[in-house]
């Protein structure tokens, strides 16, 4: 599997009950080869308290004549930007209309080319993702918070394509595609109310009946729909027996091409009954690729968040919590890699590890209040294990148990934080508070010292945190010098404890948390972490969308130089500096980066495959058959020695072919 650019799964706070049967009816005109797009028609909802005075929706800034109207009534109109770019309408009425008022509105929008946050054409594919960009007018509504949603709609909607292109939409119902005139119209109906995603190509379709009907929409021969799906479905299966059942349509798997991941920096998305995943993504199944962006189905699609307080944890934080419990089950044996040092062919830093960096970098916030790129950053490593933790405390069934009854009972109006906690603990049936305190409320992680001493049948094991107190239930491995071993649990809660623990023989060594179910500072990730704080720090700014003072920040350091390099620093950062500049679309200097990585004296093992990688992909570009074969041969090679961690042989295959 390839080393994702950014994972972004999309998803947005709840809002208040303002508006009620939001409706669309939607025509879409599309034509990717002339990079044209499109959208007119109309929309109506019901107004309900306490947004009877107020509409705001939000719709793109497009390159052509574009129109949002209310019909039928007078109210004063102003328009202002947000940070998107898109245009906010703003209605204000002279007096509050009677609640069940229905408001209805027409629209013209000539959207074009511009590239956004999830909008994207090129002659061949269009994305058009509605929780990134206001492709078609949103209507909003303000939370408790004050923040303001879209709210979901249903409706039918109609794309009309060039022939040989065929749209998709996930969790909707679609009609049989009508030849109109040099293309075909397709309907899409929902009946489920959803934030509308469009996405067209030259897509073939596979499907799968399980449970629910499985459609694989993929644009390169190499994709096994068929079997993706059948996978698909085994995973999703078994969340629902964790989470609870789903209520969707259909489930859809939809490719993009690597190309336009790698330009747009979008790794992957989930949205409501289906995931969208590029190219490098669909060759070999991925269970914790796969078992995080379907948890979304639950954990941002069927329970949204209410307010911002807890919201990433609700999102990023329980999918990853899902994406783990599917690894353990159907992959057991690389489960502690997950919660340690990462996933093979996944994003490595979400994991135990990848938060200690991001610690040792300057980033750390508590997870009841993370911002911007942290929603991922440190949901998705601190967070899922701490998730984990909680529900071995509390045991996997009574955990489970609260999730479905919030999923069953939040799925209308949305769980807050609190609410969340207070499911758990209920079902837990008593205070977890002191856990919510430790883990949620403030930054960090334990980190202790241990001794031990055999005195005839007893072992005397001392631990002693270092920094902060903790609460933590821990397991201590003890193995015999006759290679016997014996597991013994212990419950630590004060600076210094001393446990006296029996043995049968004599003792060759003790383990504390030897599966890495907590996260702490164990002293070999430790090294690690600080040792690669500076590209690290490098990484959250990029991962955060700040590229320009990422590459700003490489270059100081590059320029301080890196003495006593061992750790693959400056490879590290250099390698960074590639990955600003390919975004950026600057091949060339994202090919000379690369090579200079390469001949650094320190390497990183997990990084190596991929600079060769980068560099065939830019060759490949380039029509360079040469430096294309060669840089091919040596990630091959480099993913060899790594374990087959990156699957390089089908993504050289892919780019030779």
């Amino acid at each position: 599997m390839r080393r994702l650019t950014l994972l972004l799964f999309l998803l947005c706070p709840l809002w208040l009950c303002a508006q009620r049967q939001l409706i669309y009816q939607l025509q879409v005109q599309a034509d990717p080869e002339k990079k044209a797009f499109q959208v007119t028609g109309s929309l109506r909802f019901t107004t309900s308290t306490p947004a009877t005075d107020t509409v705001t929706m939000v719709m793109s800034r497009g390159q052509g004549h574009s129109r949002l109207q209310l019909e039928g009534r007078s109210a004063a109109m102003d328009t202002s930007t947000n940070e998107s770019g898109d245009i906010v309408y703003h209605w204000r009425f002279s007096r509050p209309l009677p609640e069940g008022t229905v408001l209805r509105f027409s629209y013209v929008l000539d959207r074009g080319a511009t590239p956004a946050f999830q909008f994207y054409i090129d002659s061949s594919f269009c994305m058009a993702g509605g929780y990134g960009s206001a492709w078609y007018p949103q209507v909003m509504a303000r939370a408790a918070d004050g923040t303001d949603n879209a709210i979901r709609g249903g409706g039918s909607i109609r794309v009309t394509t060039p022939a040989g292109f065929m749209p998709v939409m996930a969790a909707s119902k679609m009609s049989t595609a009508i030849p109109t005139g040099a293309g075909q119209t397709t309907e899409f109906r929902y009946d489920q109310p959803d934030i509308f995603s469009l996405y067209i190509g030259h897509y073939t379709r596979q499907e799968y009946q399980g449970k629910y009907p499985f459609y694989t929409y993929s644009i390169s021969k190499s994709v096994n729909g068929s079997q993706l799906s059948r996978q698909a479905a085994m995973v999703l299966d078994y969340l629902a027996s964790l989470f609870g059942p789903l209520t969707i349509p259909n489930f859809s798997i939809i490719e993009f091409p690597d190309a336009v991941s790698e330009r747009t920096g979008i790794g992957g998305a989930s949205v409501l009954g289906g995931v969208v995943m590029p190219t490098g993504a669909l060759h070999e199944f991925n269970y914790a690729l796969f078992g995080h962006e379907i948890g979304h189905q639950w954990w941002g699609n069927k329970v949204l968040s209410k307010g911002r307080r807890g919201a990433e944890m609700l999102s990023e934080g329980m999918a990853q919590y899902g994406s783990l419990q599917v690894v353990s089950h159907f992959d057991s044996a690389h489960a502690i890699y997950y919660r340690k040092t990462g996933y093979a062919g996944y994003l490595r830093d979400q994991s135990g590890l990848g938060y200690l960096k991001n610690v040792a970098a300057g980033n750390d916030e508590p997870l009841s209040a993370l911002t911007g790129g942290n929603g991922h950053t440190l949901g998705d490593s601190k967070g899922f294990l701490a998730l984990e933790l909680l529900s071995n405390v509390v045991g996997k069934s009574v955990f489970h148990k609260a999730m479905q009854t919030i999923s069953n009972q939040y799925s209308r109006d949305g769980v807050s934080w609190d609410q969340f906690l207070h499911e758990i603990e209920t079902a837990h049936g008593s205070s977890l508070q002191w856990f919510y305190r430790q883990w949620f409320e403030r930054t960090g992680a334990p980190a202790w010292e241990q001794q031990w001493q055999q005195q005839g049948n007893h072992l005397q094991l001392t631990i002693t945190q270092k920094d902060s107190l903790y609460q933590l239930p821990l397991e201590v491995l003890v193995t015999y010098k006759d290679g016997h071993q014996v597991m013994e649990n212990i419950n630590i809660d004060s600076r210094s404890e001393t446990f006296q623990l029996p043995v049968t023989n004599a003792v060759a060594s003790v383990q504390v948390d030897p599966y890495f179910k907590v996260l702490h500072w164990e002293d070999s990730l430790a090294r690690i972490a600080y040792a690669q704080a500076r590209p690290g720090r490098v990484l959250w700014l990029r991962m955060d969308g700040k590229d320009n003072e990422a590459a700003s920040l490489a270059h100081s350091y590059l320029k301080e130089g890196i003495a006593g390099d061992t750790a693959g620093v400056e490879f590290s950062l250099l390698y960074q500096l590639g990955r600003i500049t390919s975004t950026q679309n600057k091949p060339a200097e994202a090919l000379g980066y690369y090579q200079r990585a390469l001949q650094c004296a320190s390497r990183v093992p997990e990084l190596l495959a991929y600079t060769y990688f980068r560099i065939a992909q830019i060759a490949a570009g380039q029509h360079n058959t040469e430096l294309m074969q060669w840089a091919g041969r040596n990630a091959i090679t480099a993913d060899e020695a790594n374990q087959k961690a990156d699957g390089m042989a089908a993504k050289v295959a892919l780019l030779e072919n």
